[in-house]
């Protein structure tokens, strides 16, 4: 097995702890919503909402608002999108602990970085430049890129773009939609448990990490022997 040489992140519940301002935006949604139509819409329940994170938007909205008729879903996402914005701006969000400390040491062992996320090209552009971090990836793909279908094809494409091969590649997330991905792409995966990921969605995962102190330490261990991979998916996690 050879070493790796790229890593691809997810944004939301992997590099970003996107749940204030995804609870946040939802509810101002909504409101701003229900005052322009005279709708009597309720927000949807925390883990409802979360449950839709790490979807497109065009998923978020019918898996948050399932009995939102369609013709409103292209305005609740605009919605959702100003709010999230604001919110990011006010400084709701943040990056998950550790991670510009981990993103800094894989770039000094010489470790190449992207990023691919379902969300659109605006909210991770408003991510990536409000915390700092743009400077640190060499590729930023989003749903809605080219040709792109899902998130396998957005790993295809920056593997293809930066001229790494797939087996020298992970892709690390926290969501089903990120192990997917990289069994697509033929790349290998990590599941970090401090996401928005149930166990099960993880299970997939090739190694688990539980804090991005991990990360780098784990990513530098490949190839590793089937024992050694067991012991790096062992321990608690951290919401």
């Amino acid at each position: 097995m050879t070493k790796l040489a790229l890593v691809v992140l997810d944004l939301d519940g992997t590099l970003y702890s996107s749940r204030a301002t995804t609870l946040g935006a939802v509810e101002h949604a909504v409101a701003d919503l229900n005052s322009r139509h005279g709708l009597g819409m309720q927000t949807p329940g925390d883990g409802q909402i979360l449950a839709g994170v790490g979807c497109t938007r065009v998923e978020f909205a019918k898996r948050v608002f399932p009995a939102l008729p369609a013709d409103y879903h292209d305005e609740i996402d605009g919605l959702v999108w100003r709010w999230e914005r604001e919110l990011i701006t006010a400084g709701l969000g943040s990056l998950f602990p550790g991670a510009r400390e981990a993103l800094d040491e894989l770039r000094r062992g010489g470790f190449r970085l992207a990023v691919a996320t379902n969300a659109g090209r605006p909210y991770m552009d408003a991510v990536l430049d409000h915390f700092g971090v743009r400077e640190c990836f060499e590729e930023c793909r989003c749903a809605g890129d080219g040709a792109a279908g899902d998130k396998g094809d957005l790993v295809r494409a920056i593997v293809a773009s930066l001229g790494v091969g797939a087996s020298s590649t992970v892709m690390v997330g926290d969501r089903r939609s990120d192990i997917a991905a990289a069994k697509k792409a033929g790349t290998r995966s990590i599941g970090c448990t401090w996401g928005f990921g149930t166990p099960d969605e993880l299970a997939g995962a090739d190694a688990l990490v539980h804090s991005f102190g991990e990360l780098p330490e784990v990513v530098r261990a490949w190839p590793r022997s089937e024992r050694s991979q067991r012991r790096a998916t062992c321990g608690g996690g951290t919401e």
